[in-house]
C-alpha cells in the first residue's frame, strides 16, 4: 500500500508540475507540504537549485532534473507528509542490523521527484538535509524506500550520510524517490555515534 502512495504521488507531482504559471509553487494542508518548480525556455537550464519545506531541503542541478530528453521545460517537486513517519517506522528487515540493534524514523517522510525519467542513476547525487523530528546526539542514517524489496521496505542502498548533528542529518543519494532519516537505538538503550557497536548509556 506505501509502494503504492508514493508511485502515485510521483505521477501527481509530474503531471502538475509543468501545468503550473509560477516557476515556483507552494502548498501546504492537512496531510502534506510541497513545493513545486519549474523552468521553461529553449534550451535546458543549468545551474544548483534548492527547494524547502517544513522538515527537509533538497539541493541539485537542473541538467539533473532535465535528464537526456528535454521539452521545453524542466520540473522538479519536493512533498513531505504529516505523521507518515509514525506509520512507516517498521519495514527495517533489510537493513543492517547488528545484534540489539533497531531503527526509529526521526525525520518527515519525504519524496523528492523530476521530470527525468532515470530516476535509479542519477549522474549527479541529490543532497537531502532533514531536520530531526527530536534532537538526538545518537547516530543517524539515511535511508530510501525500495518498492522492490518485498513489497516495500527501507533501504541504505543508493544514499550515503555525509554528515549528522543532534538537530539535522545531510544525505547524499543517487536516486529518486522517497527519503527519511532513522536515529539507530537498541533494545534496551540507545547506541552511542562514536562507536561501531551498540552499547548502554550508563547514567552516574
Amino acid at each position: 500500500m506505501i509502494s503504492a502512495l508514493f508511485r502515485i504521488v510521483v505521477n501527481i507531482l509530474k503531471l502538475i508540475g509543468h501545468l503550473l504559471s509560477a516557476s515556483r509553487t507552494r502548498k501546504i494542508s492537512a496531510k502534506a507540504e510541497v513545493e513545486l518548480l519549474v523552468k521553461r525556455g529553449n534550451s535546458p537550464p543549468e545551474g544548483d537549485f534548492r527547494m524547502n519545506i517544513s522538515g527537509a531541503q533538497l539541493t541539485s542541478h537542473w541538467d539533473t532534473a532535465a535528464g537526456n530528453t528535454y521539452h521545453g521545460f524542466t520540473t522538479a517537486a519536493l512533498l513531505s507528509y504529516k505523521g507518515l513517519d509514525e506509520s512507516l517506522n517498521c519495514c527495517f528487515d533489510h537493513l543492517e542490523t547488528p545484534q540489539k540493534q533497531t531503527y526509529k524514523i526521526n525525520s518527515k517522510v519525504v519524496t523528492a521527484t523530476f521530470i527525468n525519467t532515470e530516476t535509479t542513476n542519477l549522474n549527479k547525487p541529490i543532497k537531502l538535509t532533514f531536520s530531526h523530528l527530536k534532537k538526538k546526539n545518537e547516530k543517524h542514517m539515511c535511508v530510501f524506500w525500495d518498492p522492490e524489496l518485498d513489497g516495500g521496505a527501507w533501504s541504505t542502498l543508493g544514499c550515503s550520510t555525509v554528515s549528522s548533528r543532534a538537530d539535522q542529518t545531510v544525505c547524499s543519494c543517487n536516486k529518486l524517490g522517497s527519503f527519511a532519516v532513522l536515529t539507530v537505538l537498541c533494545d534496551t538503550g540507545v547506541c552511542r555515534p562514536t562507536l561501531n557497536f551498540c552499547q548502554l548509556d550508563r547514567k552516574p
